[in-house]
């Protein structure tokens, strides 16, 4: 794909990144047996950067009252995360994912195990361990930075 030039991205063509994010977000939602469907979904739009990351808040129908009926997930070109709702906000949801991440990071760093950490998707080494860390440092610095 060319490189994209986001100023001159017009509303619709950015709504297009939104869409093309919350399916990618309600495909790995649905991928869960506790989540028998979605009911709604919003985006926290302040959080989300074109095809790079999606915040998303759901409705869902969980498969026993068990399951939370409200899950936040994080989509991208990063792991794919889902937040109860004990998350109130997208703000904290990312707050929460970098925190997530970086636990990984850090074990996988020092050579711990990461058993006990959120289920990353990738090996852990070194490699995959820097270019986590390269998300959170984004995520940190270009929308968390007002904190």
């Amino acid at each position: 794909m060319d490189e994209i030039i986001l100023d001159s991205l017009t509303e619709i063509e950015e709504l297009k990144f939104i869409l093309k994010l919350e399916a990618k977000a309600q495909n790995y939602l649905e991928s869960f047996k506790w989540c028998k469907s979605v009911k709604n979904s919003w985006c926290d739009k302040d959080y989300c950067i074109y095809d790079n990351i999606g915040v998303f808040l759901f409705e869902i129908e969980p498969i026993n009252a068990e399951v939370d009926d409200f899950v936040w997930i994080v989509v991208g070109d990063l792991p794919s995360v889902y937040l109860d709702k004990s998350v109130k906000t997208g703000r904290e949801c990312l707050q929460t994912y970098c925190e997530l991440m970086q636990d990984w990071v850090d074990n996988v760093s020092s050579g711990k195990s990461i058993g006990e950490c959120y289920p990353i998707p990738a090996e852990p080494n070194r490699k995959n361990a820097d270019l986590l860390m390269s998300r959170i440092l984004f995520i940190q610095e270009e929308l968390l930075k007002d904190e």
